[in-house]
């Protein structure tokens, strides 16, 4: 029991810490309690040895099996919030204090292999549109990259020349499901076959990572072979990507409006 609750302890200080700097100081506070009450009950039970029982009579067995239950029952209680600790760490998205350059600095608001970021620096998505937006691919290899516009496009489209400050929206795709297979790529040392590509792109506040919607978007039908791709692993097949007309069409209720 006492290694556990050593244990219990220690990952309680390191999500106190993590809460406290990823902006959410409730998550911080309730850990900073949680690894020093038993410390707290440590010192309430020397001082209680010290002064002996106040009655004058011993401790009697039902006592001490009411304060093994009432230690088990604080265990509990700091596995409990453990476990929500973790969920936090892991699934909810976590304010990043990284300073914002251009639109690639967005990218971790998509996720990826940890928590999802929001970004405080980011405008406030309010008002009437346009709502400048963030738009982010996701290649073959599974890392995420900025997904631009057409030239002639508003700068709110996810332009390389948008402000970041200025963005309120991030669009993010998901890996993609097959679609039509569109045709079969000759590779110098493999043969791929292209599909078209199926996505789910969550629509998120820059801001403050809430998430605003789904949709469905489909990668373009063109049966365009790439002469070079990067695969990840057990990654034996190609998709298109979508066209930013396919963007625009999905995402223009989120954006304009």
């Amino acid at each position: 029991m006492a290694r556990l609750i050593v244990l219990l302890i220690a990952l309680a200080v390191l999500f106190s810490v993590f809460g406290f700097q990823g902006g959410n100081p409730f998550v911080g506070v309730l850990f900073a309690a949680v690894a020093v009450a038993p410390f707290g009950y440590l010192v309430y039970a020397v001082v209680r040895r010290r002064r002996g029982p106040l009655d004058g009579k011993a401790v009697t067995p039902a006592q001490r099996q009411r304060r093994t239950w009432a230690l088990r029952v604080v265990a509990l209680a700091m596995v409990g919030a453990i476990g929500y600790g973790g969920y936090w760490v892991v699934f909810e998205p976590h304010a990043s204090d990284k300073a914002l350059r251009s639109l690639s600095d967005f990218e971790s608001g998509c996720g990826g292999s940890l928590a999802r970021k929001y970004f405080p620096q980011a405008a406030e998505h309010t008002g009437p549109g346009p709502h400048p937006v963030a738009m982010f691919d996701i290649s073959e290899s599974g890392s995420s990259h900025p997904a631009y516009p057409s030239l002639e496009a508003p700068d709110y489209w996810s332009a390389n020349k948008l402000d970041p400050h200025r963005v309120q929206l991030l669009a993010c795709l998901d890996e993609p499901d097959e679609g039509d297979l569109l045709t079969t790529c000759k590779f110098t040392t493999d043969s791929l076959k292209l599909y078209r590509g199926v996505y789910n792109v969550t629509v998120y506040e820059a801001r403050t990572g809430r998430k605003l919607g789904n949709e469905r978007l489909l990668g373009s039908a063109k049966a365009a072979c790439p002469s070079m791709v990067y695969l990840g692993k057990n990654v034996d097949k190609l998709h298109t990507s979508p066209e930013f007309a396919d963007y625009q069409q999905v995402l223009k209720k989120y954006v304009e409006q």
